[in-house]
């Protein structure tokens, strides 16, 4: 049954109507990988999966890379996801993201279990970013777009700006960047990750914090190459605010799969008794070149 109980984690910054604030919607985010490593080190990531977290993580990839994803949440919240980025040479690196969430049939019942309404709440986003090497050593990037958050009979438009820079230090990757800033709820985001091989195995170790408000949280996580196709992720989340999810639902895992050109990642995350989170993500790359950098 869905109650207003079951979607509190969903719409963890729901500010009460007395106050006359809007009901927004928890953004899911984006990223397979990320997500099955914690999130903490979302922010060194390169690629198109970049454009979630960081855009100066364009500056890792070395050939054009294309992204679709989609995420199953609890309740009947589903995610959709697409990222391009394209190297310009000696201009930069240019990307576009865009995402569309949709939670419907919700259910408020009232303290005798009578339907008091049902409602939905949608969010739909585009973004357009660029990115360039300030040294061999250093990145930075900047995004703009478009957001629209619909629900309870009210419509929002946010025109969010996301800033950010990368940069390497021997083998490991340090970021930080700024999402959303001009949004209501903008999150900043600090990462690190670093590329081990013990035992002959690549290993990359991450780990970082995300803030946001109602969302905080810091989380580390690590993947492991177990051989020339497969890698096993692992991850841990640690919520800064109180939350009675219970059991496992800080824990976070998943699987990458590449063979040429092509990357299939599924990322798990359990919920407690609400239920659980499955995203599936699937990246094309285009041309030759390969990313050379910590992080990737």
């Amino acid at each position: 049954m869905r109650t207003i109980a079951g979607i509190l984690f969903c719409v963890a910054v729901c500010a009460g109507g007395a106050e006359g604030k809007a009901l927004r919607q928890t953004q899911v985010g984006g990223g397979a990988r990320s997500l099955a490593v914690g999130e903490g080190g979302a922010a060194a990531l390169t690629g198109a999966e970049s454009l979630f977290w960081n855009p100066a993580g364009m500056a890792g990839c070395g050939k054009p890379e294309f992204l679709l994803g989609h995420t199953s949440w609890v309740e009947d919240l589903s995610a959709e996801a697409g990222a391009a980025v394209m190297p310009l040479g000696e201009y930069g690196y240019a990307g576009v993201v865009a995402g569309w969430q949709a939670f419907t049939g919700i259910e408020e019942r009232n303290a005798d279990g009578t339907l008091a309404r049902t409602f939905s709440l949608t969010t739909g986003s585009a973004s357009a970013a660029w990115a360039c090497r300030v040294t061999d050593y250093l990145s930075a990037g900047v995004s703009g777009g478009f957001m629209q958050q619909k629900g309870l009979g009210f419509s929002e438009n946010d025109i969010p700006l996301g800033v950010g820079v990368r940069g390497t230090v021997a083998e490991v990757v340090l970021a930080a960047s700024g999402m959303e800033i001009l949004s209501p709820q903008p999150a900043y985001h600090i990462g690190a990750s670093c590329h081990v091989a013990p035992g002959g195995y690549g290993m990359l170790l991450s780990g970082g914090a995300i803030l946001r408000e109602y969302e905080n949280r810091v989380g580390a996580g690590t993947e492991i190459e177990a051989g020339k196709l497969l890698k096993v992720r692992v991850g841990y989340m640690f919520p800064l605010e109180k939350s009675n999810l219970g059991g496992f639902s800080n824990l976070t895992a998943g699987l990458g799969f590449s063979y040429q050109a092509i990357g299939i990642d599924y990322a798990f995350l359990p919920l407690g008794d609400i239920g659980q989170v499955h995203r599936l993500q699937l990246t094309y790359s285009l041309g030759e070149g390969a990313v050379a950098e910590a992080g990737k």
